[in-house]
């Protein structure tokens, strides 16, 4: 016997926020974990370690090469006997970086193109740049343009999004449109409804993810930022890089504001995944079981981020510590004992248990829980130290310690007993060699081969202007 499978991903959500700010999701699971760790700090590397199974030293998706190039029998996907279907608005899971390969129907989900069949307005806008027409004309280019496509009705209704989409960014009301939540929801469910049984179904829903202003939909009691506010505004980097331009009540206050809309946002995604979930559960005539994680979470500026934002270059127990909820698992699944780790590396035997019923299901464990990012130098301003922010890192989890390491010589050790949170026990006293062992190739020699053999990714405007959005370029 099988059962559908659907893989969730609220991304950019740390533990310790999804704590406080979902608990219709944790009241709707069955088995939580309070100890699952991402197996890298940012979206192309932790994806890909999701469905392989490896460290991004073994699968080589990175920062220095983005491309999935990845076939279904490389992921776990070989080991479900369904059909799998997915829908992302995260661009670096998307088809401009091949991670649709993988599966038999994948749809992109732009905050502004709520209708994916419809025409993608961006791309649309960036190829007539240059033009000089005016507004009434190239309006009526439009509505020519979208009366000829394959979809008119969508088409136009993705033009209106995208136009009210670029006029609230800057206006001192609500943003009306989220950022991609519902629209992946609708598509989730129609999936679903629409695509034969048994089924395996993939979501990453972006709304935690920065920058961050307030939207139609969000509790106006979690944050008092003004309706104008944007964390683009909010110039992070003067404090990572130590300039400290910006004075500091002017800081705390800007920092006060990108939190609560962080919150904010978990909380609205809370109640639109857990409305998406109760709608699968209609729509599917099979027994459905929901797992529910984060590819990783985020650096607030707590002092236990080392006063980091975003989830650019490190490995802090904000960006490793995810949440992982199972609904609906099989029978006679439980919750693996405390003290012991789940790691993303394991994700797949879990969703390959859970999709045949004639398997035993459990939830994998491991006493020693490794992490690693090759270099993150992805939307760093030009006047910091490259080097530094492209460093390698590794950890390691093991009880209640995590040990740390970079391609730079530097060594840390935390305490990690807390959720998301990391204190330092000491530094540049190096770390076992139990800990290196966790890693096939030392780190200096792949970081080194990974600078070498870098590919470059050859972008549409339209994409790159939203990694641009995103603080990625």
């Amino acid at each position: 016997m099988t059962r559908n499978v659907a893989l969730i991903l609220i991304d950019t959500v740390r533990k310790d926020y999804f704590d406080e700010y979902a608990p219709r999701l944790q009241a709707m699971s069955d088995i939580s974990i309070d100890r699952c760790r991402a197996a890298s700090s940012w979206s192309v590397p932790s994806h890909a370690s999701m469905f392989t199974g490896d460290l991004p030293s073994e699968h080589d998706i990175h920062t220095h090469d983005r491309v999935f190039d990845l076939e279904r029998s490389d992921t776990f996907l070989a080991g479900v006997p369904h059909g799998a279907y997915g829908a992302s608005s995260n661009v670096y899971a998307s088809s401009t970086f091949g991670f649709d390969a993988i599966f038999d129907e994948y749809r992109d989900v732009a905050p502004h193109r709520i209708f994916p069949a419809g025409m993608d307005m961006e791309q649309f806008v960036q190829e007539r740049e240059t033009d000089e027409t005016d507004g009434a004309r190239r309006f009526l280019e439009f509505f020519r343009t979208a009366l000829a496509h394959d979809a008119p009705a969508k088409t136009l209704v993705n033009g209106v999004v995208f136009k009210l989409n670029a006029t609230m960014r800057t206006a001192p009301v609500p943003k009306l449109i989220d950022d991609g939540a519902r629209a992946i929801g609708s598509q989730l469910v129609e999936l679903a409804r629409t695509r034969p049984e048994p089924l395996f179904l993939f979501a990453n829903f972006m709304d935690a993810h920065a920058p961050h202003q307030h939207v139609l939909g969000y509790d106006r009691s979690i944050h008092d930022a003004p309706y104008g506010w944007s964390s683009l505004e909010f110039e992070t980097w003067d404090r990572m890089a130590d300039r400290n331009e910006v004075p500091e009540r002017e800081f705390r206050r800007d920092r006060r504001y990108h939190r609560q809309l962080y919150a904010a946002a978990i909380d609205y995604l809370d109640r639109t995944v857990t409305d998406t979930i109760e709608r699968l559960r209609d729509e599917t005539a099979g027994e459905t079981t929901v797992v529910v994680t984060a590819d990783h979470g985020e650096n607030l500026g707590y002092d236990a981020d080392d006063g980091l934002f975003d989830h650019t270059s490190s490995l802090t127990d904000g960006l490793v510590h995810v949440p992982l909820e199972i609904i609906n698992p099989p029978e006679g699944m439980d919750a693996p004992d405390d003290g012991e780790y789940v790691t993303h590396l394991d994700l797949g035997e879990l969703i390959v248990d859970i999709a045949d019923e004639d398997r035993e299901a459990s939830v994998p464990t491991r006493e020693i829980a490794p992490a690693e990012l090759i270099g993150c130098g992805l939307g760093v301003p030009d006047d910091v130290d490259d080097e530094y922010w492209d460093r390698m890192i590794r950890a390691v989890y093991r009880d209640d310690r995590k040990y740390e390491w970079d391609s730079m010589g530097n060594t840390f050790v935390y305490d990690v007993s807390g959720t998301s949170h990391q204190k330092l026990r000491s530094d540049g006293d190096g770390v076992p060699d139990w800990c290196r062992d966790e890693f096939d190739v030392p780190i200096e020699a792949y970081k080194d081969k990974a600078r070498r053999e870098s590919e470059a990714v050859d972008l549409d405007e339209a994409t790159v202007s939203r990694l641009e959005d995103l603080g990625y370029v």
